[in-house]
């Protein structure tokens, strides 16, 4: 099977076939390429010799990882209010309920408050499994790629 190969898919393989990292299938491709259009082999030897400006790279605050750490816990950790609120609402219902033994007393302040705690409970797990997942868990495609 022949293939037509245009002169851009060879630049866009020469700096692997410079740096020596192609395959031999890539590495015959492109020299059978080049010993065919001299100039575009000309052209691209010259430019192998040029390399990029050095930049320096962006100067960090020394607290930079700490601050990043700190973050990082915090986010863990989830929405704290959201916990408070369940909590303090998980009481409501607990004291309402100690204080409803009466049982001459409908029990639908109980009801209510201790639906409003289910619902905080609720929102607090989701919200913290939403976080987690997006804070630890890597998307495959942003994953390093298997040094085997």
């Amino acid at each position: 099977m022949k293939m037509d190969v245009s002169s851009a898919v060879v630049s866009d393989l020469w700096p692997v076939y410079a740096s020596g990292e192609a395959s031999p299938d890539s590495r015959a491709l492109v020299d059978a390429f080049l010993s065919a259009d001299p100039a575009l082999a000309q052209a691209l030897h010259e430019s192998s010799g040029v390399t990029l400006g050095v930049t320096k790279a962006p100067s960090l605050p020394p607290d930079h990882e700490l601050k990043t750490l700190a973050l990082t816990r915090r986010r863990l950790r989830g929405y704290v209010w959201l916990l408070q609120l369940a909590i303090m609402f998980s009481c409501f219902a607990f004291g309402r309920i100690v204080a409803d033994t009466s049982w001459d007393v409908s029990p639908r302040n109980f009801i209510i408050t201790a639906s409003i705690a289910a619902a905080c409970w609720i929102a607090f797990f989701v919200s913290l499994i939403r976080i987690r997942a997006r804070v630890l868990i890597v998307a495959s495609d942003r994953r390093p790629a298997d040094s085997s």
